[in-house]
């Protein structure tokens, strides 16, 4: 097995900074940028989070320009969240009654469980997944009962608000999300976690974490606004 770094993710050559990564010669720089730009965290973030949060939408934008930044992005990103975490319970811990302080990155989010500070129910890229899972539990009663031996098709309804909740925390989002983020950072931080194009993706998920932390404290507000 060849030691030497392929040219194309070696330093990019002074006159190659702007040139896009052939990995990405599919995709429109513009969109690129657009996909990221919309990724905001809410205006009660504290600066730090917010600070670092940007530090890996730039590195996610450049990913354009040297695909192998991808798990660079998620790194920072998964900081920034760990800051925010850490910066939610001191804000909090005066009313939070637990036997001993959280010292690890998998301490802080059992407190965020445990505290309800982010739950199941407020995952919204995943309400899809919910709605269609409870569409597909009446169609196998509607199957089961034998509703379906008839001729004429049978519409199934759509997923009320009630049921996609249920649903949402029967498949314990929060719960699953969040400790598998923690793994996936904790493969990055080791120098792990191998190749995959997920920036966008996993600042997405992180936003929706650290938006939740924040917006459900009605003193610190809560309107999605982009950051500056």
């Amino acid at each position: 097995m060849s030691n030497k770094i392929q040219p194309e993710d070696a330093l990019k050559a002074i006159d190659q900074v702007l040139v896009v990564d052939l990995r990405n010669k599919d995709i429109d720089l513009t969109e690129w940028h657009s996909s990221i730009a919309d990724i905001m965290l809410v205006d009660a973030a504290p600066i730090e989070v917010k600070q670092l949060f940007e530090n890996a939408k730039n590195v996610a934008l450049y990913t354009y320009f040297a695909y192998r930044l991808h798990q660079s992005a998620e790194a920072i990103g998964y900081t920034a969240l760990e800051k925010a975490l850490k910066l939610k319970y001191e804000l909090e811990k005066e009313n939070i009654l637990i036997g001993k302080s959280p010292k690890t990155l998998e301490d802080y989010m059992n407190v965020a469980l445990n505290q309800g500070w982010i739950k199941s129910e407020r995952y919204n890229s995943l309400r899809h997944l919910a709605s269609s899972r409870v569409q597909q539990k009446r169609f196998i009663e509607l199957i089961k009962s034998g509703t379906l031996r008839n001729q004429e098709p049978t519409p199934i309804p759509d997923a009320e608000e009630h049921e996609i909740i249920a649903e949402m925390r029967d498949m314990d989002i929060a719960e699953r999300v969040l400790h598998a983020g923690r793994r996936v950072r904790n493969f990055l931080a080791h120098g792990d976690g191998g190749l995959s194009p997920s920036a966008i993706g996993t600042l997405e998920k992180i936003a929706e974490e650290i938006n939740q932390l924040y917006s459900s404290a009605p003193s610190l507000g809560g309107s999605q606004n982009s950051t500056s």
